[in-house]
């Protein structure tokens, strides 16, 4: 039965946040609240970022079967056909662990339009990023990056020996019963590792009620709970301005919500996975990818205060 405590948001959340386009709340696995301004359950939505955070997903399961050896590895190992065109020795020092990490050097989409707009309608996404010049040394400071990420899926790819989009499919979402309808892809027919997936809302809560639950899924360890630890840690300050979420650990952000902490996949638009460990409860949030006034205040505000204990 959903909780009586949420029934309020059907009246209030489609005047306070129209943007807001589908909401879930769990609480040790199960549903309290589900709601949908748009659409329905059926619906593919696209969870922009939210991609980041599954793709860091998809490594630990490369990194358990042997296929990758490890994040220290120098990204140019695995683009030896562009070696010859980088201009910045500095690309030489830069590894996965950078780009995850997001503090390899690379430029930020978010603060550079103009490279935002050349990267991403570029005949070749790859190439372009690893031709620019890095603004800083690996490993100084965060810069957001989607071009990174999108190097990071690629590396991926290369190493299982198959598209992103049937690795993801094989691992992940068939072991959890997701079909994805689309991920949407560059120039050159590659998923784009920074984003573009699109999912239903119940298949992203799935997702987030996986990493609750340390990658376990019906008994069947799908993702290392190891590895979802080290993920899951606070590296690195990260653009606070963005969502007000301090700390960047791999593909995830961290906080503390009124006490408890918090581990977030965020997308553009108001895509939202928020995870709270120590309550054992999954938010999971979508909106209309267009900008807007952020809605994630409503996790804090109406949905965390009834589920904290006392």
């Amino acid at each position: 039965m959903p909780d009586p405590l949420f029934h309020p948001l059907h009246e209030w959340l489609p005047s306070e946040f129209p943007h807001l386009t589908s909401l879930l709340v769990s609480r040790q696995g199960v549903l309290l609240h589900e709601q949908y301004l748009q659409g329905d359950a059926g619906t593919a939505r696209e969870v922009q970022s939210v991609t980041k955070s599954i793709l860091a997903l998809l490594y630990g399961v490369a990194l358990d079967r042997g296929v990758l050896s490890g994040l220290q590895v120098p990204v140019l190992d695995f683009f030896p056909e562009h070696q010859s065109l980088v201009k910045d020795s500095r690309w030489e020092r830069v590894t996965l662990q950078h780009l995850f990490t997001m503090t390899g050097g690379l430029p930020s989409e978010l603060t550079d339009e103009v490279y935002d707009e050349a990267w991403f309608t570029h005949q070749d996404p790859v190439r372009f990023a690893l031709e620019q010049k890095l603004l800083e040394e690996p490993g100084e400071r965060f810069h957001y990056s989607n071009a990174g990420f999108h190097l990071l899926g690629e590396v991926l790819s290369r190493a299982v020996g198959m598209p992103l989009q049937d690795f993801a499919g094989q691992v992940l979402f068939v072991p959890l019963g997701i079909s994805f309808s689309r991920w949407e892809e560059d120039a050159g027919g590659r998923a784009f590792g920074s984003g573009g997936l699109h999912l239903t809302a119940p298949a992203l809560h799935r997702v987030g009620q996986l990493v609750l639950q340390n990658g376990q899924w019906e008994g069947q360890q799908i993702v290392p709970a190891d590895w979802l630890a080290q993920i899951t840690q606070p590296v690195v300050p990260g653009y606070e301005w963005m969502e007000g979420l301090p700390w960047y650990g791999m593909g995830w952000w961290l906080t503390t919500e009124l006490g408890q902490r918090a581990w977030y996949a965020t997308g553009f638009g108001g895509q939202y996975l928020a995870l709270f460990p120590d309550l054992e409860v999954v938010v999971s949030i979508t909106g209309d990818v267009s900008p807007h006034p952020s809605h994630r205040q409503v996790i804090t505000e109406q949905l965390l205060p009834p589920l904290l204990p006392g």
